[in-house]
């Protein structure tokens, strides 16, 4: 904590006392991809091509991170968590059906709202071609894949279940969108006692100042947080126990 020229108390997110990560234990500590499918992490398709239609060029950063910041550092964690035999968990926001009933009445709404103005349907139907993962980071045989019906993956999937069950107590989460899907599924893992890093660069979101502003609250109250994924590769490959 410290003073503001103003003298109003302001808060240093370096001096949060954040339990560190142990990477010593093989199976302890999960990479988590949230959400980078077709539907949500790609231009012209699903909610990236109804935000475009309804706003023009309010999606022009978030596709360019994604496709030159984003993706690129997913997949070298994916490589190295892979290469080291860590467990990975693969994280899709979709509805089985076309009503989306079996979603919270609140997303069901804004949904629809969107699509209406925007002229599409179906944005997270599973029976919708882009709800499929982009390919370059696409789940490989053996990992884990969880289908959630909300932005976090606590209240809208069995993920707690499931990482209870492989003896997961670490996570290393990436994805779309830095300040909604990502931090809410993190922020609900740190309360529910894992220890969890978010990769800045490693996610994504519409803006800058959103992105930032998420993770330097995550830093503050619940978790680590890392500027380059290449810093967790380093740590993986090397085993060392302690996150950067």
């Amino acid at each position: 904590m410290n003073l503001s020229q103003s003298g109003s108390v302001t808060y240093d997110p370096l001096s949060a006392t954040i339990p560190e990560i142990d990477f010593a234990n093989r199976e302890e500590t999960a990479l988590v991809v949230v959400d980078v499918q077709y539907n949500d992490a790609a231009a012209d398709r699903g909610w990236v091509k109804a935000c475009e239609a309804v706003s023009p060029g309010s999606m022009r950063y978030y596709v360019d991170r994604l496709e030159h910041t984003t993706l690129p550092a997913i997949r070298a964690l994916l490589d190295a968590f892979r290469q080291t035999r860590r467990p990975v968990v693969h994280l899709a926001i979709g509805s089985a059906y076309r009503d989306m009933r079996d979603c919270p009445a609140r997303f069901r709404a804004w949904t629809r709202t969107l699509e209406t103005a925007a002229g599409i349907e179906d944005m997270w139907w599973t029976g919708n071609p882009d709800y499929a993962f982009r390919d370059e980071v696409a789940p490989l045989e053996g990992e884990t894949v969880i289908r959630k019906t909300t932005q976090g993956a606590f209240n809208g999937s069995e993920i707690q279940n499931v990482l209870d069950r492989m003896g997961v107590r670490n996570l290393v989460l990436t994805g779309v969108v830095t300040s909604c899907c990502v931090e809410t599924t993190a922020r609900d893992a740190a309360d529910r006692g894992f220890g969890c890093v978010m990769v800045s660069d490693a996610c994504a979101d519409t803006d800058e100042a959103m992105h930032d502003a998420a993770l330097t609250n995550f830093a503050l109250y619940f978790g680590k947080v890392v500027s380059q994924a290449d810093q967790i590769v380093r740590s993986v490959i090397d085993g060392h126990t302690k996150a950067p």
